[in-house]
């Protein structure tokens, strides 16, 4: 061992597709991102020497497999590492069989395959030429990028998604009876159970359909109020609820990224053909206050508010709440600071 970085070709590294941005969920060495640390710490080669575990001599170049990985590689490490589906994704079921094959093995239980791990498992297979998959996984075009498709996207790709879940009504919307459906399946594959399909749960149904648009959505993601009556502030509580379950996310002011309060406001009050400012104490700054509020109107919490959601009815709202909640139907749970009207 010399402590020089091994290199990773780009021929052999270019067949792995990277993790999504995500991160370990069993807690292994990997980074926020899901991509761990350089090639060397991730391979356990450092490590190794630091710790006096166990050495041996390695590849001059191999292909790193990380959780999120994909392809003909990951099929021969889940052949050889046993008790898996040989389905060629590393999923947190292979995540964990490698740490446990890696501890008995004196490695650094990190969850990556590097040379020592390649090395445990019979040495790496090759990259002048790599593993025969039958049924390789389809890598996209360098002009084909994938689309994240979450709750509340619409279009051509989600019913191909659709048709491939398969017991889904084929609509090209994707609702909660789609969500559920996505969670069964990544948790059927050992992938993160977000109920989001991107590129590793995209790689579990075939691939992303780089012909159907190169990850595109020809149908635009909101979809259009249900008649040319639904505007003006009495269509603001009927367009809201189209939106109820969908994730909060800061800075979201879409259904297909997500919402946060005041994106919710401007989105809902946008379809219903209204224009407010996009934060809350702009928008409370810009409407007009009430006493008497009515369904559709602002509820806003704090002066300049830091917080707002849709009057309802008496006590009740409409809001992007926390991170980690949802878009609800909720109680006003206290004393607004006031509340705002376009009427």
């Amino acid at each position: 061992m010399t402590g020089t970085l091994l290199s990773v070709p780009a021929t052999a590294a270019s067949l792995v597709q990277a993790a999504p941005s995500f991160a370990d969920p069993s807690g292994g060495n990997t980074g926020g991102s899901g991509q761990g640390s350089t090639p060397a710490a991730s391979g356990s080669t450092a490590t190794a020497a630091a710790s006096g575990t166990r050495t041996a001599a390695s590849p001059s170049s191999v292909v790193y497999l990380r959780y999120g990985s994909t392809g003909s590689y990951v099929k021969v490490a889940q052949q050889r590492l046993g008790g898996l589906a040989v389905d060629g994704i590393f999923g947190s079921l292979t995540l964990a069989k490698v740490k446990s094959f890696q501890r008995s093995k004196g490695l650094a239980a990190d969850g990556v395959i590097g040379p020592l791990t390649w090395d445990a498992l019979g040495g790496f297979p090759g990259s002048t030429t790599p593993p025969t998959d039958p049924t390789p996984t389809p890598t996209p075009t360098p002009s084909c990028t994938v689309q994240v498709l979450r709750y509340g996207s619409t279009g051509a790709n989600v019913k191909i998604a659709q048709q491939r879940l398969g017991g889904l009504a084929v609509d090209g919307i994707f609702g909660a009876d789609t969500r559920t459906r996505v969670k069964s399946f990544q948790g059927t594959k050992g992938l993160a159970v977000d109920g989001v399909i991107g590129p590793a749960t995209w790689a579990a149904l075939g691939g992303f359909p780089c012909g159907s648009g190169g990850g595109t959505d020809p149908t635009p993601t909101p979809p259009p109020p249900s008649t040319g009556t639904d505007k003006g502030v009495d269509a603001v509580v009927p367009i809201a609820k189209k939106y109820l379950g969908i994730p909060y996310v800061w800075g979201g002011s879409t259904p297909s990224e997500g919402f946060d309060c005041s994106g919710l406001t401007s989105y809902v009050y946008k379809q219903a053909g209204l224009y407010i400012p996009r934060t809350a104490s702009q928008q409370q700054a810009y409407m007009k206050k009430t006493t008497n509020p009515q369904p559709g109107d602002l509820v806003f919490f704090g002066s300049p508010a830091y917080h707002v959601g849709i009057y309802v009815s008496p006590g009740m709202m409409i809001a992007a709440p926390v991170p980690g909640d949802v878009v609800k139907l909720q109680t006003i749970w206290t004393t607004p600071s006031n509340y705002g009207t376009l009427r």
